[in-house]
């Protein structure tokens, strides 16, 4: 009986896989945010005028995060992945989606 109380104790279970589409999400949400800073930098540098492509591309993360959100919170709840890919697959979209959403909105009353 002890013997197999023993056996019971060194038996370790298997890691759980990364959540691909936690992963995807996440780098198109870290691709955002860096597209956010660059945004940012040019428009410091040139006195607030942005080119309208960089505007353009900017809707169009803003616009793509929010899917990011839905789909990263859909992985989140699923257990059978890891948890530090489910986690960045739902941090990091909603920190790009609200940083975007807080330059449209300083955008907005400032402008």
């Amino acid at each position: 009986m002890n013997n197999r109380h023993r056996r019971r104790k060194r038996m370790t279970e298997s890691k759980k896989n990364a959540s691909n589409t936690s992963i995807i999400v996440a780098c198109i949400s870290g691709v955002a945010i860096i597209f956010l800073i660059v945004c940012m930098i040019t428009a410091i540098n040139t006195g607030g005028r942005v080119p309208n492509f960089m505007g353009a591309m900017g809707m169009i993360f803003f616009l793509g995060t929010i899917p990011c959100v839905v789909i990263g919170r859909g992985q989140f709840k699923l257990n059978n992945f890891n948890f530090a890919s489910r986690l960045a697959g739902i941090a990091i979209p909603i920190v790009a989606c609200a940083a975007w959403g807080i330059l449209y909105l300083f955008g907005l009353i400032f402008a």
